[in-house]
């Protein structure tokens, strides 16, 4: 009858992680991506909601909201994890190239062609990476995300990427910005919240984001033409202040690198698919997310590719470079470039 009894304790104590057993009661805030997107529906919000409380056996509590419902606009949160006004977020590392363009190293225009790639050439970045975040700017790299291939929308009618030129152009980033540029259009840098009515408006022609990104945002209302090259792919990163950090117990820092590589996987597997995804709905369909969207889609031709090899070679690479300085030059060709066979000179 004791046995009876005991062993239901028993079995209830096994069933607690050991790491979580001895972890201190934990809680924190986490500042989310895009709010309508899948990386954050589908992958974030119950990563830290479900996932992290009961990996920790309830130890770790976190708040988490999207940036886009706490009123900011992109640019600034890798700043402010920086500095510690936020303790964790999750940015596209895009937004903040400008200012810090090793955040662009692994996802300039025309660099790769897959999510696949994207991620082994940002695996082969990353203890670089990581380093310089935390001795430059205090940041503690903990994972990254992406979001599916980023391509072309436009209220007018296309036939290659060529008529961009003299078109205002939505870009996010330096490198985007600079393919714009090469191209002849006027590169406009407009948070993503702002697209879609900027494109109704008609304060611009022409936008990139992800495939399945513009088709839940609504852009196909104003966009009537989407071209499926990708120009970049919108790679993410899940940033913690180092100060804050290193405040956290050790079994509590442990179980979140752990789970954190696992949400990483993830978010991957679904950016790898959701390219197809968001063109399919944008256009005829299928589409598993709504009704299709019935946008004229512009096949990607052999010369709108030599462009964009053209453009990487030309303008990306030396912009970067000069943007970034020598040192930073010297370190993407010993990481990324290696690691892709490709070197700035």
């Amino acid at each position: 009858m004791k046995y009876t009894l005991i062993a239901p304790l028993i079995a209830a104590a096994l069933a607690v992680p050991a790491a979580a057993q001895d972890m201190p009661e934990t809680q924190f805030n986490v500042v989310g991506s895009i709010g309508n997107l899948s990386m954050y529906t589908d992958k974030e919000m119950p990563f830290w909601t479900e996932e992290i409380p009961e990996a920790s056996a309830g130890k770790i509590s976190v708040q988490v909201k999207p940036f886009t419902e706490l009123g900011f606009k992109g640019g600034e949160i890798f700043r402010l994890v920086s500095t510690g006004t936020l303790q964790m977020a999750t940015t596209v590392l895009a937004y903040n190239s400008g200012e810090v363009p090793m955040n662009e190293a692994a996802d300039l225009v025309g660099l790769v062609g897959s999510v696949d790639e994207l991620h082994e050439v940002a695996d082969a970045f990353r203890p670089t990476y990581s380093e310089f975040l935390e001795t430059e700017h205090n940041i503690k790299l903990l994972g990254y995300g992406t979001y599916q291939a980023q391509v072309i929308y436009c209220r007018d009618e296309f036939t290659s990427i060529a008529d961009l030129s003299g078109r205002k152009v939505r870009a996010s980033g330096a490198s985007q910005q600079a393919f714009v540029d090469f191209l002849g259009g006027s590169p406009m840098s407009i948070a993503f919240a702002e697209v879609q009515p900027a494109l109704a408006s008609g304060v611009v022609d022409c936008a990139i984001t992800g495939a399945l990104s513009g088709y839940k945002a609504k852009w196909n209302e104003a966009a009537r033409f989407i071209s499926p090259m990708p120009v970049t792919f919108g790679l993410a990163a899940h940033l913690a202040n180092l100060d804050w950090w290193n405040g956290l117990d050790a079994s509590v820092q442990e179980l979140l690198e752990t789970e954190l590589k696992g949400l990483e996987e993830s978010i991957f597997e679904l950016a790898a698919t959701e390219t197809d995804t968001g063109i399919a709905c944008n256009t005829s369909g299928p589409c598993p997310e709504g009704e299709p969207a019935g946008m004229t889609l512009v096949p990607l031709t052999p010369e709108d590719e030599a462009l964009r090899t053209e453009a990487l070679e030309a303008v990306i690479l030396p912009a970067f470079a000069e943007r970034c300085g020598a040192d930073c030059t010297a370190t993407w060709n010993d990481t990324v470039g290696a690691s892709l066979g490709v070197s700035i000179q």
